[in-house]
């Protein structure tokens, strides 16, 4: 019989953390699991240490990619991977309580309608002791209405410990794809939470190395283009990068779209959006969306200046950014340079027509 649960734990140059983080699984108190671990790639000695690790332990495997392809694509692959009915995505830097699998997986014995528990969480470095994340950090949507707790998702998410937990492969089956925007894993999570309650261990049993990245940098490497081994500012890329704050509250309405909801709960979902992220970002919403402002002159003479199959394309992306800022920050007037990139398009469609 296999385990019942899958940890997929992917690392990227990630020599100098993997072989602890291999074995704060290892020393879990609940035994009966699988560990894939996945190389995307590296260049530094990942894959030899965990090659290391994996030997003489039957419930370790390791798969090793020839080159590398990202945050995101790793994490798609650390969700779907296996045929458990729990899986646990698992990074390279951070560290496990040994009780933190079986604690968690009570939880989810003990809740049927629970898609997903994580455990309470601390920041560490390597010259600091753990100092823990504040309590509200954690979520707690739980009740029969899905719309409720997606709505306590996206008023609560804020931190990776509450993402880092293990998930009812159900639930996880129900997931849109993973896409390439920033604040990815917040809509992950607002989506999971229509399809089943989100719980969480009180007790501080997930160790995160470093804290957070800046969401800038975040947002650059969620990029398709990045993926691709570009500059995320290519020329051919989503501008969306630039306004990641923005993106995410946008992203949600995206996903929320094709939800398997019926009609009038996407659209109460959609409706809700706008309001719950400008209710706790506003000042930064509206700051992206300046910045915005002031970059597209620059941004629509490139357009103009390409070619027409090129100007087509890199108008409708940054039309895509534009249609965002005004859904979330209407009040940041972008309605002018919407419709000179639109004018754009139709020129470039006109004369392709010719």
């Amino acid at each position: 019989m296999a385990a019942p649960l899958d940890i997929n734990l992917f690392v990227f140059n990630g020599a100098e953390t993997v072989g602890a983080a291999i074995d704060s699984v290892r020393a879990q108190t609940w035994r009966d699991f699988t560990l894939t671990i996945i190389d995307d790639g590296s260049t530094d000695g990942s894959a030899e240490i965990a090659a290391a690790r994996a030997a003489g332990d039957p419930r370790i495997r390791l798969m090793r990619r020839q080159r590398n392809l990202g945050a995101v694509a790793s994490f798609q692959h650390a969700f779907r991977h296996g045929e458990a009915p729990f899986v646990m995505p698992k990074s390279a830097d951070d560290l496990l309580a040994p009780d933190f699998v079986e604690r968690l997986m009570a939880v989810l014995a003990a809740h049927p309608d629970c898609a997903m528990c994580h455990a309470a969480g601390a920041v560490f470095t390597d010259r600091s002791p753990p100092r823990p994340y504040p309590p509200d950090h954690c979520l707690h949507a739980t009740g029969a209405d899905p719309l409720a707790r997606a709505a306590h998702v996206m008023r609560r998410y804020t931190s990776s410990p509450a993402f880092w937990g293990i998930y009812r492969r159900a639930a996880v089956e129900c997931l849109s794809p993973i896409p390439y925007r920033a604040g990815w894993d917040h809509v992950l999570l607002a989506e999971l939470a229509l399809f089943g309650e989100i719980r969480h261990v009180p007790e501080v049993l997930y160790l995160r190395r470093d804290g957070g990245k800046p969401v800038g940098r975040l947002a650059r490497a969620a990029t398709a283009q990045v993926r691709a081994g570009h500059e995320a500012d290519d020329p051919l890329g989503d501008p969306r990068w630039r306004t990641p704050l923005i993106t995410t509250a946008f992203a949600h309405i995206e996903i929320f779209a094709t939800a398997r909801l019926p009609l009038a709960d996407r659209r109460a979902l959609i409706e809700q959006v706008p309001a719950l992220f400008r209710a706790r970002w506003l000042p930064h919403l509206r700051q992206e969306a300046a910045l915005l402002h002031a970059d597209a002159p620059a941004l629509v003479a490139a357009v103009q200046a390409a070619e027409d199959a090129e100007a087509h394309w890199t108008a409708q992306n940054l039309l895509g950014a534009l249609h965002a800022s005004e859904a979330i920050v209407p009040e940041i007037k972008l309605a002018p340079l919407r419709l000179e990139l639109e004018s754009v398009i139709a020129g470039a469609s006109g004369r392709a027509a010719d």
